[in-house]
């Protein structure tokens, strides 16, 4: 076992981000990784409680900073990223050892201490959708920690997850209705888009108080309010920059170049126009006018 695991606090992260995926939650990485009032791991997402944890990026990374940590941290510096240090090869190597071994949570717990006296979280929008069991366990495990939520309108979530999906496995016929449906049918694309039930699995699952609901068309509207109020949230000071880079900061994505057919609209709006609809009648805000999108 890692020393980083062996002895220290078990008070965990002090927030986690669950979702949703193709909601802004790189954007969120990217401006807390460079704030001062934050330590955040060394990659974004941490799938500790789906129990998946990406060994295929922290393996690599990891192998980079070993056989030379100054040319990794030029190119993550070339790249916006913040440099990492040897206290963060020791991380990657503490969660390379965490995979598929039983769920334990003061392990995972240990995961966060490297913080110090700042504030540090896990940031991995596929706990949106992960078991009513698991959120709750999560939950009361970690009491205080605070929940964040960026929902983001469902079709409009569901295609830019799809166009991720189909630009990193290079698809062909990308536009088309059979492959779109076969994505339907395999992939968790719908499930990621039923934001009403997603948000209301960890909303309910612990103290009100904690969860913080917000919503990437604000995002959209204004960065820099919807950083202030993120930030704030979080615990940190907003009035403090996150290092160069600027509220409307947008790490692009590799996302296919896909425009929606009429045929794949009316098939994405038969399948969550009920999920648009519960939307805006559970969250308001900006969802209220989602159901107009689309003659709801």
């Amino acid at each position: 076992m890692p020393n980083l695991l062996r002895t220290g606090s078990t008070r965990g992260p002090d927030f986690i981000c669950v979702g949703a995926q193709k909601g802004g939650t790189r954007w969120l990485f990217d401006q807390l990784n460079r704030h001062p009032d934050f330590w955040m791991p060394a990659i974004k997402e941490l799938h500790y409680f789906n129990e998946n944890i990406h060994v295929k990026w922290a393996g690599p990374l990891h192998r980079k900073a070993r056989r030379n940590l100054a040319r990794l941290n030029r190119k993550l510096t070339d790249s916006s990223m913040r440099a990492l240090n040897e206290v963060d090869v020791r991380w990657l190597e503490a969660l390379i050892w965490l995979r598929e071994k039983p769920l334990d949570y003061d392990l995972y717990a240990r995961l966060f201490n490297p913080r110090g006296d700042r504030r540090s979280g896990d940031i991995t929008p596929t706990y949106s959708i992960i078991a009513p069991d698991k959120v709750r366990a999560a939950r009361q495990r970690f009491p205080e920690a605070r929940i964040i939520f960026i929902a983001r309108e469902p079709i409009e979530r569901f295609w830019s997850h799809y166009r991720m999906i189909a630009g990193q496995q290079n698809w062909r016929n990308v536009e088309s209705l059979d492959t779109v449906e076969h994505f339907i049918q395999t992939g968790s694309g719908l499930r990621h888009s039923s934001v009403s039930r997603n948000v209301a699995r960890w909303r309910d699952a612990g103290p009100s108080d904690t969860f913080g609901l917000f919503f990437f068309d604000d995002l959209k509207a204004d960065a820099a309010g919807f950083r202030r109020d993120v930030i704030a949230f979080l615990g940190g000071d907003p009035g403090k920059p996150s290092g160069d880079l600027p509220p409307s900061f947008n790490r692009k994505g590799k996302d296919a170049p896909a425009r929606m057919s009429e045929a794949v609209r009316a098939r994405l709006v038969e399948l969550l126009g009920d999920d648009i609809r519960q939307a805006a009648a559970d969250l308001g805000g900006p969802a209220a006018a989602w159901p107009q999108k689309y003659g709801l």
